[in-house]
């Protein structure tokens, strides 16, 4: 840039996965511009995750009603941020909705990926990767920095934990940990994108019991409120020590419960990310989406078997058999977890 921005918005994304996966982008524009003053504009509640955040020097939550009661908190929401004489925007979702808001509050410099309709409200224009060019989605939020100046490559996509939530972490897993003389697991069985991302709870369950047996291993089980039935389903299939936390955590504890973890084992999903970012290693299921584009950022395995109508990225099975989850057996994954947890932690 030929002027140094003074103090730069970013507008985040909406959900946990694409959110860790934008750190990299974050952390290397906080590297360009050292001196800069650096705001993070990211819906609730997924601001609480940046709450303890190195790269940006402030974390801004908002929340937009539905109908006309959202277009009042739009217009509330530029104006707060036309107050603030923001120089440079970097627009990392692609809706046209992110876009609009920057364009209203008057911020000069607008950049993102021209998409969604919305290239008349940016100023720099992004074209997006070619379906045949794409790689990691990560890499395609630092090709956002890149427009701003040269960018490392560095992939660091470390989140830090507040040290007051670790030490809730560690006191409620106290119980199972003094139960158990292996390894801690995380279990995620959810997926809030839709049911073709999951795989089955009955599995998950042979998979921890025989974890619970073979490792002496306790289970500890995460999820969101909408996800309670289903882990509480799998939690009283589980022969072994096992704790369900699902719905009793905010973005902040779930992260903070994940360090504590040996290994996760989960669907393609959002605390798949978040357990990479807090440095625990994954066995991670992949059916219905392309893990080359969204694989965890960290030390894991994917579990994918090839099958002819896959990724779809549908939210549910057109086919309605879950072929791509029905090939994934529980030795599968037993066997993945078995060689993360032999190589230990820290290697």
């Amino acid at each position: 840039m030929e002027k140094m921005p003074r103090h730069i918005l970013i507008r985040g994304v909406n959900w946990i996965g694409d959110a860790v996966m934008t750190i990299p982008a974050m952390r290397e524009l906080r590297r360009l511009f050292p001196e800069s003053r650096i705001t993070l504009l990211i819906k609730k509640p997924m601001d609480r995750l940046f709450t303890n955040f190195s790269a940006v020097d402030h974390v801004v939550g908002f929340t937009v009603r539905r109908g006309v009661a959202g277009l009042l908190d739009r217009l509330d929401l530029a104006r707060m941020l036309r107050r603030e004489h923001y120089d440079l925007c970097l627009i990392l979702p692609n809706s046209f909705d992110s876009a609009l808001i920057p364009f209203v509050s008057g911020i000069p410099e607008r950049i993102g990926f021209d998409r969604d309709g919305r290239g008349l409200l940016l100023t720099r224009r992004v074209a997006p990767p070619r379906k045949e060019d794409a790689g990691h989605q990560a890499g395609d939020y630092l090709s956002l920095v890149a427009c701003l100046g040269p960018v490392q490559g560095s992939m660091d996509f470390h989140l830090e934990v507040e040290d007051r939530v670790r030490a809730w972490a560690v006191e409620r897993l106290a119980p199972l940990k003094q139960e158990i003389s292996g390894p801690l697991i995380g279990l995620n069985p959810g997926a809030t994108y839709g049911p073709a991302k999951r795989w089955f709870q009955d599995r998950f369950a042979d998979l921890s019991t025989r974890l619970c047996m073979e490792k002496q291993a306790g289970i500890v089980i995460v999820g969101g409120p909408e996800e309670v039935p289903l882990c509480k389903d799998v939690a009283g299939r589980i022969q072994g020590k096992v704790m369900d936390l699902s719905g009793n955590t905010d973005l902040q504890q779930l992260a903070a419960v994940l360090s504590l973890c040996d290994l996760l084992v989960t669907n393609d999903s959002g605390p798949m990310h978040l357990a990479s970012a807090v440095g625990v290693p994954v066995v991670a299921i992949f059916g219905s989406t392309e893990p080359g584009a969204t694989s965890p950022l960290g030390r894991h395995q994917v579990v994918k078997k090839e099958c002819e109508c896959s990724p779809c990225l549908e939210r549910i099975c057109e086919r309605g058999d879950m072929l791509c989850m029905q090939r994934v057996q529980v030795e599968d994954l037993f066997q993945a977890a078995d060689q993360i947890l032999g190589e230990g932690r820290g290697t």
